[in-house]
This record gives C-alpha cells, sequence and structure tokens, in this order.
C-alpha cells in the first residue's frame, strides 16, 4: 500500500484567529486585575467564549501562562540576539543591561503575576531573564570586565530599578552609576 502523501496543515480561519487573540487580550487583563489564581472559565468569560473554545487553542492554564511569557519576553529576547553580536564584551553587556528590560511597568507586573501562576511559569520566567542576562554577563566576567560577586538575579533588580525612573535624564544617571558598581576594578 502505497504511503499517502503527508498533509499540509491548513491555515487557521479568521474567527479562529480572533478567539486566540480575545483569549489571550482577556487573560492579559484578567491576570493583572485578578492575579495568579485565574480561572480558565473567568478567561473564556471575559472574552466572551465558552470553555470549551479556551481548550481548542490552550490544552491548560499553563500552556496560555506560557504563551502570555513568550510574548512578554519576545523583545528582551530580539535584545540578547543584538548582544552576542557584539563584539565587545563589555558593551555587550551594556547593551543588555541598558536595552533589556523592554516592558513597561504594567507589563512588568503582568511578567511577576504570570511567574507566580505556578512552578512551571516562575521556572520559564527565570530561564528568560537567565538567557537575556546571562550570556553577556558570563562574557562580561570572563573578559575580567564584570565583578565575580554579580549574578543575574542581581543584574535583573539592578536594571528593573534603573529603569523605574520616570525621568530620562534620571534614569540614564542612575543606570551609568550602576554599570560603574558592576564594573570590575
Amino acid at each position: 500500500m502505497p504511503t499517502p502523501p503527508p498533509r499540509t496543515p491548513r491555515t487557521p480561519r479568521k474567527d479562529q484567529l480572533r478567539n486566540r487573540q480575545l483569549l489571550i487580550d482577556a487573560a492579559r487583563a484578567a491576570f493583572t486585575e485578578l492575579g495568579p489564581g485565574l480561572s480558565v472559565d473567568a478567561v473564556a468569560r471575559r472574552a466572551g467564549v465558552g470553555p470549551s473554545t479556551f481548550y481548542r487553542h490552550f490544552a491548560t492554564k499553563e500552556a496560555l501562562v506560557e504563551q502570555l511569557l513568550d510574548d512578554l519576553t519576545e523583545g528582551s529576547r530580539q535584545v540578547a540576539e543584538r548582544a552576542v553580536a557584539v563584539a565587545d564584551p563589555w558593551e555587550a553587556f551594556r547593551t543588555v543591561f541598558l536595552h533589556g528590560c523592554v516592558l513597561d511597568e504594567s507589563e512588568l507586573h503582568l511578567f511577576d503575576i504570570l511567574c507566580r501562576t505556578g512552578p512551571t511559569a516562575a521556572d520559564r520566567g527565570l530561564r528568560a531573564t537567565t538567557h537575556l542576562i546571562g550570556p553577556s554577563a558570563d562574557r562580561a566576567r570572563a573578559a575580567g570586565l564584570l565583578r565575580a560577586d554579580v549574578e543575574v538575579g542581581d543584574i535583573a533588580t539592578l536594571m528593573r530599578m534603573a529603569d523605574s525612573a520616570t525621568d530620562p535624564r534620571q534614569r540614564r544617571t542612575t543606570q551609568d552609576v550602576m554599570l560603574a558598581g558592576l564594573r570590575r576594578q
């Protein structure tokens, strides 16, 4: 019996794409408002669809959370990729430190909430942070340019602190002071 040709996946219908986006948008707003204990039913209700529609798009609440975390970290992944191409280890680290925190305050809040939905989400958030900061920090440390006692979590905290300054001049000054403190003397 001849082997049938491989099936080409069908392009999702417009209503399927719309429903998926409705679920994602509703989840973002609902998690921000209601916190990590949010139910699948609450997301579906807020999106104006039934639970069965939710499950057609996301097998579990965790799958939805993973999608949301992936969406939130896409900009940071792009910054990390740019930093890899920077030849000078300190400049690569500086690129990540200055530009890696691409989320605004409400998105950072959502990221934190999503990471508290369970151990899988917490691990995914930690891995995203490590993949953003780790490679450039390791390069700078190996070149003798970054303090040896500073870990990825410390750097992430400092990045968020510096980025929280609302005035651009104040933010730049804070970043410069923090970078000077991180540089090995």
